[in-house]
């Protein structure tokens, strides 16, 4: 009896065993039917990042020329303001000059002109005595 019940617990052993290595059978063939799209799957992965990395690259170049135009933009901001400072200082020292050349404007009527000197006898005659006579008055 005894070898009855081994045989019988062996033969349970082994259909258990049986169905698991058909489980197993079905799952290794649907992995194998999936191992096209997972490689499908991986060679896009690779190309998505190489399309990555080639964008990067654009993006750190775009990134370099840009960098440069903005120091090249700032040394041109740096010399306007320089030049426009220096321009507000000649302004400002041209005005000072300026105000300091003109008389300042008096409130009273102004003088009366001087009479003109008299002339001597050999500076009246002739055009250039007139022209002396005037250019006098005018002082």
């Amino acid at each position: 009896m005894l070898a009855l019940v081994l045989d019988g617990s062996i033969a349970i052993l082994i259909l258990a065993a049986l169905a698991l290595g058909l489980r197993l059978q079905r799952n290794l063939r649907e992995l194998r039917s999936t191992d096209g799209e997972l490689e499908r799957l991986i060679v896009a992965l690779d190309g998505a990042s190489e399309r990555s990395a080639a964008a990067l690259d654009g993006l750190r170049q775009a990134a370099a020329a840009a960098n440069e135009r903005l120091t090249g933009a700032q040394r041109l901001l740096d010399d306007l303001r320089f030049l426009t400072s220096r321009g507000e200082q000649l302004a400002d020292r041209l005005e000072e000059q300026i105000r300091r050349g003109r008389p300042t404007p008096q409130r009273s009527d102004p003088p009366p002109p001087a009479a003109p000197k008299p002339l001597a006898r050999s500076d009246r005659a002739g055009p250039a005595a007139d022209l002396e006579r005037t250019l006098r008055a005018l002082r």
